[in-house]
């Protein structure tokens, strides 16, 4: 571990350096991005999904679990910000904070969650190609081959996006906005349509608890999937490197950084109280269930009419290809990095190749041959699970989650040891004693969590 004693103390009250600081509420607003950017790549027809199945059994009861799952979430990427922004030896992104911790941290997170990125590109490309295979089928049928002609689409337009350089945030950008635009309009029709019973709404964020003896243990049961779901996820690390990019530099972004994440969150909480309203209000109580993204097309038909389906389809295209173009560049980049921190010798080979004597360290990888031989297959090889006959999703859940497994514990340990370590955080920003204690609580949940889940998909597999 580091000394501290040679390593350079930030000033709280120092010259501002990287973005400007905004002085008003309307450039709080222009200033925002990173908090849009991030939320659109957490969300997928998973969390629709989810959401649906809970409005469908539960009605409006247990919506308080989900505000609870996204206050938590903030709550962890509030805190993976803050050590990035404010510790006091010149950390620039996380993963030097995870340095401090165990030297061999940046490399291990470095392999798993590229491994994690691989097994989340063969579920994405499977969704954004069923996506656009059904709404060019609405006009001319595809076919069995339709999702996977609709994943090199999609392949297609991520590769370019991934190679616009120093361009690639501002699309990241537009194209979040654009997603954004897309499902609070597609959510807002629909509950036009279906229209909101707003008490039953409020009793439901009033920790209202499902009819029946068993309510106790659903709340239960929903909560930790829910939060598990947020404590148990590596692209919670995306946000620090968006903001990164963004200029974010020092303790002086910190207000706008917290501001930026609270308005992507919410935005986050709404779409998802969209889906659960519209299945409380056109399944809970007829027994349908949602278990595909075919089956959120539905219920949109229920709630709209005939336009219902294409509508969501849209929003499940825009949505998914968000995460393709987010998740897989940062988690190849902080292999990259983790590279370099091992093998400093390599970054200077490659900065004395580039012509941009002015990238800075932390955004020469761009300039490395090494980062797009791993990110180009990384995003290719998955399109081909979209091809039909292929074997079903289950191995690759299985992948997913025993890569999870891996990963996220070691995240959370490490968080917490470096947020409440005196000699690395400016003194006003060091984890209070409850703060240490919610990080853990969420990180237990999410290890549970996922145990379950092993277990159900184990079941599941056995014979009866």
């Amino acid at each position: 571990m580091a000394s501290t004693s040679q390593e350079p103390v930030h000033d709280a009250s120092a010259p501002t350096t990287g973005a400007a600081i905004p002085s008003t509420f309307t450039g709080y607003l222009k200033g925002m991005g990173p908090g849009i950017v991030v939320v659109m790549s957490w969300l997928g027809t998973g969390d629709f999904i989810g959401a649906s199945v809970a409005g469908s059994n539960y009605g409006y009861a247990l919506i308080w679990t989900l505000l609870i799952a996204v206050v938590s979430r903030y709550f962890i990427v509030s805190s993976i910000a803050k050590y990035q922004l404010c510790n006091r030896v010149g950390d620039k992104t996380i993963l030097d904070g995870f340095r401090r911790v165990w030297r061999g941290f940046p490399l291990y997170l470095g392999v798993t969650t590229c491994m994690l990125g691989f097994v989340y590109c063969c579920f994405l490309y499977i969704a954004t190609g069923t996506a656009l295979s059904e709404l060019v089928g609405m006009v001319i049928p595809l076919g069995p081959w339709g999702p996977f002609l609709g994943a090199l689409v999609s392949l297609a337009l991520a590769i370019w996006i991934v190679t616009r350089g120093n361009q690639q945030m501002r699309w990241l950008e537009i194209l979040a906005n654009i997603t954004m635009t897309i499902l609070v309009l597609s959510f807002f029709v629909a509950l036009l349509g279906t229209g909101i019973d707003f008490g039953a709404l409020l009793r439901g964020l009033a920790f209202e608890l499902p009819a029946g003896q068993n309510g106790y243990i659903t709340a239960v049961t929903t909560s930790v999937a829910l939060i598990g779901a947020v404590g148990g996820s590596a692209a919670n690390l995306l946000y620090p490197y968006l903001i990164h990019d963004k200029g974010w530099t020092g303790p002086q972004h910190r207000k706008l950084q917290r501001f930026d994440l609270l308005f992507g969150t919410m935005v986050m909480f709404v779409l998802v109280l969209a889906v659960w309203v519209v299945a409380a209000e056109t399944l809970h109580g007829t027994g349908e269930e949602i278990s595909s993204e075919a089956g959120l097309a539905y219920m949109m038909q229920k709630a709209i009419g005939p336009a219902g389906p294409a509508i969501m389809w849209t929003a499940i295209f825009f949505t998914v290809f968000n995460n393709i173009i987010t998740q897989p560049p940062v988690f190849v980049r902080l292999l990259m990095e983790s590279v370099y921190m091992a093998q400093p010798e390599r970054e200077q080979r490659v900065r004395l190749r580039s012509q941009d004597r002015a990238a800075s360290a932390k955004s020469i990888f761009r300039y490395d041959p090494a980062y797009w031989w791993i990110l180009i297959p990384l995003m290719t090889i998955p399109v081909l699970f979209s091809l039909p006959g292929m074997p079903g999703m289950v191995v690759v859940t299985m992948m997913g989650i025993s890569f999870s497994v891996l990963t996220v514990p070691p995240i959370m340990v490490g968080l917490i040891v470096m947020t409440t370590r005196r000699d690395l955080m400016l003194q006003p920003y060091l984890n209070r004693w409850w703060e240490t204690a919610v990080l853990a609580g969420i990180g237990l949940v999410g290890l549970w969590a996922t145990y379950e889940l092993i277990g159900g998909l184990i079941g599941n597999l056995l014979p009866q």
